[in-house]
């Protein structure tokens, strides 16, 4: 098989969900009440749900978890081919538009939207974060870093009630804190009051550490602040874990784990993708992601791999990584390297482990933890988007290559939904009061919030 064509034929977080899972049998149906799942819609909302404009909406993992909490997301827009056949296929009702943000414009969008410039509740997005990932060069002068400037210009003309930016951790302390002072200083100067916090996605049910900055703006008119949803899964409160930081098992304890994600899905080998389930899922996860998926599975490709990485993979137990391996199977540069460097090298996941943060690169094993557990391969498309909370039935378009991508890049929907569910309650919500304060590190600076 072509490995860049494109193809689509354990435990529980909590003591209450592994009650669940070792009730299930056959397949078990799923109820509502299942906080994981995440349903397809191929209708727009009723008259009168708030309104959303999604930007730079990728493979549409936000879109999706706007929709899910009962946002009418009236346009999506991203400048990806393949990110556009994706949403098409899985997100029908949203309109669509693949253009660069570059060449949209404020009547543009309102005329698309049916609005008048102030009616939009909510414009979202998530500018390219290459530029500022602290995986990237971090280079402030990097052209995508310009898009979020795009951005607000677009905000400053459709004047949303509320506007969200999503992005790496990494963007706040860029050039000693000036990307952060520049984003505060053009929201202020478009007429909004801007706060930010690092929200960790494991906290909110998504079985991965994947740390994202949020900047939750509202117009002054409204009177509000904040919208950062408290986390649904842990003992800890947004700001108490942080990414490069050293977290003890205790600390996440109730964080879904890599067997709860992905432990249902069949064996493949690298190279190999398989279209059929060959079992029952086992845990209340499982069971949301597999629903409206009678027995068709998209995307479970896992890439194939030279000799020399399969054999370093037979050689690795769950929980070791490159400094476990013999030397003659380490590459020449890491045979010098310091064993306290680049420590998830090759690194083989355990069943009982939370996932780190899915990357474009997933598919390869240097790039991090994401070889599979048992299974000699690094983890396949879907599993990668179980660990993004991405139901089955949601499947990607485009080459293998277009795929990792699309998965890499995304925002998890989980997360997207519990940030969307709480700020539709503010938008909905006749009285002027601000969210609970939440820790952040990043606080924009007080010489440059706008006066309330």
């Amino acid at each position: 098989m072509d490995p860049d064509r494109s193809s689509h034929p354990r435990s529980s977080g909590s003591g209450a969900l592994r009650r669940s899972a070792r009730a299930l049998s056959g397949r078990p149906a799923v109820t509502a009440s299942n906080p994981y799942l995440i349903r397809r819609h191929t209708k727009r909302p009723a008259a009168g749900a708030p309104t959303a404009v999604d930007l730079f909406s990728g493979a549409g993992g936000l879109t999706l978890g706007l929709v899910d909490a009962g946002f009418d997301v009236r346009l999506s827009s991203d400048w990806d081919v393949a990110c556009e056949a994706t949403h098409n296929r899985n997100l029908p009702q949203v309109p669509f538009v693949r253009t660069s943000v570059e060449n949209l414009s404020g009547p543009e969008i309102l005329e698309r939207t049916g609005l008048k410039a102030g009616e939009l509740d909510l414009l979202v997005g998530g500018p390219p974060c290459q530029g500022f990932s602290i995986i990237g060069q971090r280079q402030i002068w990097d052209p995508r870093n310009g898009l979020v400037r795009h951005f607000i210009r677009i905000a400053e003309e459709l004047k949303p009630r509320c506007v969200v930016i999503e992005n790496v951790p990494g963007l706040a302390t860029l050039e000693q804190g000036a990307v952060l002072r520049e984003i505060g200083r053009l929201f202020n100067e478009a007429g909004y009051v801007v706060e930010c916090a690092e929200l960790l996605a494991a906290q909110y049910g998504v079985p991965q550490m994947r740390w994202r900055m949020f900047f939750i703006a509202w117009r002054l008119d409204q009177g509000r602040r904040g919208g950062f949803p408290q986390p649904t899964h842990g003992s800890s409160g947004i700001g108490d874990l942080l990414p490069n930081r050293t977290i003890s098992a205790s600390e996440t304890k109730g964080f879904l784990t890599i067997g709860d994600a992905i432990g249902d899905l069949p064996a493949i080998e690298a190279g190999e993708c398989k279209d059929r389930y060959e079992g029952g899922p086992k845990t209340a996860y499982q069971v949301a992601m597999r629903d409206q998926q009678p027995n068709d599975l998209g995307n479970h490709y896992a890439a194939r791999l030279a000799a020399q990485n399969l054999a370093r993979i037979r050689s690795l137990k769950p929980g070791q990584d490159w400094r476990d391996l013999p030397l003659a199977l380490l590459p020449g540069g890491m045979q010098r390297a310091h064993r306290k460097d680049h420590t998830r090298r090759y690194r083989r996941m355990k069943w009982d482990g939370v996932a780190r943060s899915i990357i474009t690169r997933f598919r390869d094993p240097k790039s991090g933890e994401y070889t599979h557990p048992e299974q000699h391969r690094t983890i396949s498309i879907r599993e990668a988007a179980r660990i993004q909370s991405f139901p089955d039935w949601f499947v990607f378009e485009g080459s293998y290559t277009q795929q990792y991508d699309q998965v890499g890049n995304a925002v998890p929907p989980l997360l997207g939904r519990a940030v969307a569910v709480e700020l539709a309650k503010m938008l909905r919500s006749a009285t002027d009061e601000d969210a609970a304060p939440v820790k952040s590190r990043y606080r924009m600076p007080a010489s440059i919030r706008a006066a309330e």
